[in-house]
């Protein structure tokens, strides 16, 4: 046997056996990285599943006027005056401003004197009246024989037209009342009325300017009796949740913490955010709580009650 040829028998089972150990290492490669992407795949269902059914997440959000309502005038003109000013509490149907309304004012006036105007009506049913005597006489005298039929006719004849002038002017009246109601109404409209009850946020227009079809709102009137806390909650968190169950909101500026529930949970995602609003409303009767807060909300475990003082701050938090 020659040096190459034992040479060569001496190599080659040394590189089968390298070949051998590269195979199995890259067959536990392939079975690592495909645990790794099982792994991957299932922890974030995983995730998903424990972070919706926990009750100790807590959410950030801000609070809201249960109605934020710009009060506009329902026609243009020159504002005569403005009877609120910021800050001020309003009722519904309360005047808060006055456009220019002497146009409209003498249209009422003239509508009211025509609606009582019965002088025409009169004297159709007068001459109806006299109309109807005469032609009651030639019917009598016609059946025994002593009136001539052409009377008789034009008697008749005399009786409708008199009938039918009566029924117009009966029908003038009706139109005449009708026109005082819609005079009436336009001068109505000339006044800013409040359509709640509420507080004067801003005011937009002052007496003497000139309200536009561009800018009709004359205050910002916000409802502040009931207030909603608005909340961005993730949609992995929201199978959750769900309308009515119990919440404890705290609220920042107030260092208030008050039990509540879930109101409203809205239908669609905000595609940008990957979010739903989850609104709650939150009793606002003494005026206690400002819209604009920041605030938290954090959800109730139904077999112990949520511990407020992990909303709140070290030192503050007031339940209600």
């Amino acid at each position: 046997m020659t040096r190459s040829q034992t040479r060569s028998r001496t190599m080659y089972p040394l590189a089968r056996r390298s070949g051998s150990c590269a195979g199995t290492q890259a067959a536990f490669s392939f079975v690592a990285a495909f645990l790794g992407v099982m792994m991957i795949t299932i922890a974030p269902a995983q995730t998903r599943h424990a972070v919706a059914a926990s009750p100790t997440m807590v959410y950030e959000g801000f609070t809201q006027p249960q109605h934020d309502i710009m009060v506009a005038a329902a026609e243009i003109g020159r504002l005569d005056a403005v009877h609120v000013a910021v800050g001020d509490r309003v009722v519904a149907g309360q005047v808060i401003g006055q456009l220019e309304d002497a146009l409209q004012a003498a249209s009422v006036e003239i509508a009211e004197m025509q609606a009582v105007m019965t002088g025409e009506w009169d004297a159709a049913k007068a001459e109806a009246e006299l109309n109807r005597g005469r032609a009651d006489k030639l019917r009598k005298l016609a059946s025994e024989g002593m009136a001539r039929p052409d009377e008789t006719l034009r008697a008749e004849a005399d009786l409708q037209i008199s009938l039918a002038r009566q029924l117009a002017a009966e029908e003038q009246l009706r139109l005449r009342g009708l026109e005082l109601k819609r005079y009436r109404l336009q001068l109505e409209r000339r006044k800013i009325r409040s359509p709640m009850d509420g507080v004067i946020s801003k005011v937009f227009h002052q007496a003497g300017e000139y309200v536009t079809p561009g800018e009709p709102a004359i205050v910002r009137l916000l409802v502040l009796d009931t207030i909603d806390a608005v909340f961005n909650v993730p949609i992995e968190d929201v199978a959750g949740m769900k309308p009515g169950a119990p919440v404890v909101v705290f609220l920042r500026s107030s260092s208030v913490t008050l039990d509540a529930h879930i109101s409203v949970i809205a239908p669609d995602i905000d595609g940008e955010s990957g979010t739903v609003e989850v609104r709650v409303q939150l009793d606002n009767g003494d005026r206690r709580l400002l819209v604009g807060d920041r605030c938290t909300l954090q959800l109730k475990s139904r077999r112990s009650r949520t511990n407020a003082a992990s909303l709140a701050p070290p030192g503050k938090g007031e339940r209600r």
